[in-house]
């Protein structure tokens, strides 16, 4: 017995609508704090979820056991990529963090700066940076500098600009 019949189908299909268009990946930027002038070079970065940070088993009489969750996880890492210029701006940024102690504050924008849904702050953070390859071969991609963000997130989410970002 199928369920899929177009009445039951289309109770879905509004149901969904309501609920408002789906975000988009792609629509962030990414701002470090003194070197905003980059935020349009990010790439790629973590977006902050604060949840448990695991489990925490429990045990019980007769073998038996249960779970509760651990303290929320407010350290958190992830992939970050940067586009690099000919001036050098990532490369100079990357230089300037560490000559300035390594550490530094940051904010993702679910939008741009100027006009934005709603924005997470990063505190604390630092970035290790894999070296990129230089290939005589590869003519079709722009420099990348991929490496990890290491940040802190305590849930701060800080209210848009705009209803709309487009």
């Amino acid at each position: 017995m199928a369920v899929s019949n177009s009445a039951y189908l289309k109770q879905f299909h509004e149901a969904s609508k309501a609920m408002g268009a789906k975000i988009i990946s792609s629509d962030f930027t990414f701002e470090v704090d003194g070197f905003e002038q980059n935020y349009l070079l990010a790439k790629q970065v973590p977006w902050a979820i604060v949840s448990p940070a695991g489990e925490i088993e429990v045990p019980g009489p007769l073998g038996m056991a249960s779970y509760q969750p651990q303290q929320a996880k407010t350290y958190m890492q992830g992939q970050v990529a940067f586009e690099e210029t000919i001036a050098g701006s990532i490369d100079n940024m990357l230089v300037n963090l560490l000559t300035g102690g390594g550490r530094f504050n940051a904010t993702v924008y679910e939008g741009t700066p100027q006009k934005f849904l709603r924005a997470k702050r990063y505190i604390d953070c630092f970035v290790q940076i894999d070296n990129p390859d230089r290939d005589w071969e590869n003519r079709s991609q722009i420099m990348i500098f991929t490496g990890t963000l290491f940040f802190h997130y305590f849930g701060e989410i800080i209210p848009g600009n705009s209803l709309d970002y487009t």
